[in-house]
């Protein structure tokens, strides 16, 4: 093999394996989503929240269901007579052995089917609950992930402006010593290159607290974060129509859908404790054998039955018609938390709508506002070259600079967080959702 094609092959390898450490050492919105589907403690809350809920239909099912009871007693007794009939006075002591075996199969129970209908209601609201935790959990990741981002970018921006006022600072403190510049301008000059210092500072522990926040949902420490890369491009809400966007809320919205099964819980509740006036219809079979002793000597009785029993409530001292009343109360207040939550949607969707289009905008507006204070700074350094411009006047010109172009920076992330928000809050929010966000990075 010659030697230029072996150099070139061992090149090749040596790129595509420092590609691949990149890659792995690199994390996008997809693989903290995927770590913190895993590892959040608020999801996997959630997820047992419902579990336990949907174990409680074996329960109520389980109420209707037959009951088998087996029961047992033993007993040493002891009997002083005194008779003058049959039999003769005088102490008696003996052991008595009871065992029995009760089947219980409930015929009518308002309140037992009551509380089945009330369980499937309760299923349905942890459903909808969770629905909401795994869209919050998508909505989370991706607002911190780009607040993350966005702290980066603040700290690489505010050191650019920190070295920018550093070289500046010492161009005009050598200005000063020869006399060309005056005290001022070296004064406003060191000012402004504390201040940016200070700004370091703080735009540092920015990036760590914003780190934390994804260790916090993931349980293991983020890897460098891509950067958002030119597959970047904001998605129309479409249609463009507030409306459609509000009745998309209206019907898919789930902690919405949750307050509306709220309220159909309540309603069951009202139900069940209504069921406080009607009859329990019982159908009971019993089998049981009991040894025991006596001044009659010893016996062995089997015992079998079979009954159907009746129990009608006649007065319990009120406690029924307080809890229905307590109940129509309980429904009355779900209805109120429905409304409340209904016209917070409705508010929030209208809200994150315009936030989205205004993000749009503003997007387009700060690319050409960065364009042109990147103009604008090249003219007042020559000006200031010229003697035509002051040192404030360049210090302030690198300001504008920087603060446009951290403004378009951050503009991207602001569109992401509400453009997400709006799928999250109509409910259409998912994994295939990250993944297009994801195609945005370089991975």
């Amino acid at each position: 093999m010659p030697k230029s094609v072996f150099i070139s092959l061992l090149l090749t390898l040596v790129l595509t394996a420092y590609a691949g450490v990149v890659a792995a050492a690199t994390d996008t919105p997809l693989t903290i989503y995927q770590l913190a589907e895993k590892n959040d403690a608020e999801i996997l809350a959630a997820f047992a929240a419902l579990q336990a809920e949907r174990e409680t239909r074996n329960q109520s099912k389980g109420a209707l269901y037959p009951s088998l009871v087996l029961t047992g007693e033993v007993a040493a007794n002891r009997e002083d007579v005194e008779t003058t009939g049959v039999g003769t006075s005088g102490e008696t002591s003996y052991n008595s052995h009871d065992v029995a075996l009760t089947l219980r199969q409930p015929l009518y129970r308002k309140d037992l089917f009551t509380d089945l209908s009330i369980t499937d209601s309760n299923i349905l609201v942890a459903e909808s609950e969770y629905k909401a935790a795994q869209q919050d959990l998508i909505t989370r990741v991706l607002t911190n992930f780009f607040e993350a981002l966005a702290a980066r970018d603040n700290l690489e921006f505010s050191n650019a402006e920190r070295d920018a006022i550093e070289e500046q600072l010492e161009y005009t403190k050598k200005r000063y010593k020869v006399g060309k510049s005056t005290v001022t301008d070296y004064l406003e000059a060191q000012a402004a290159f504390d201040l940016s210092d200070a700004q370091v500072i703080a735009a540092q522990d920015l990036v760590k607290d914003t780190l934390d926040a994804l260790h916090e949902m993931t349980g293991v420490p983020p890897k460098e974060l891509a950067p958002l890369g030119k597959m970047f491009k904001p998605i129309t809400p479409a249609p463009l129509d507030a409306k459609h966007w509000v009745a998309e809320a209206e019907n898919k919205n789930p902690t919405l859908i949750a307050a509306r099964y709220e309220v159909q819980t309540a309603s069951y509740e009202v139900d069940r404790f209504k069921s406080g006036h009607y009859p329990k219809f019982d159908v009971v079979a019993r089998y049981g054998n009991e040894e025991t002793g006596g001044r009659f000597g010893d016996s062995n009785i089997d015992d079998a039955s079979i009954a159907l029993q009746l129990e009608f409530p006649i007065y319990s001292g009120g406690q029924v018609s307080s809890r229905v009343r307590e109940a129509l109360n309980r429904k009355q207040q779900a209805q109120d938390e429905m409304l409340g939550t209904h016209r917070s949607v409705i508010r929030e969707t209208n809200k994150v709508f315009r936030n989205t289009i205004t993000a749009m905008n503003r997007i387009k507006a700060l690319s050409v506002a960065v364009k042109s204070t990147e103009t604008a700074l090249k003219s007042i350094k020559a000006g200031y070259t010229a003697g035509t411009r002051t040192n404030a006047d360049l210090l302030r010109a690198q300001r504008e600079l920087y603060k446009a172009r951290l403004d378009y920076s951050a503009s991207k992330y602001e569109y992401v967080a509400n453009y997400f928000q709006l799928k999250n809050i109509t409910g259409n929010l998912s994994e295939d959702d990250v993944q297009i966000i994801n195609a945005w990075f370089d991975k």
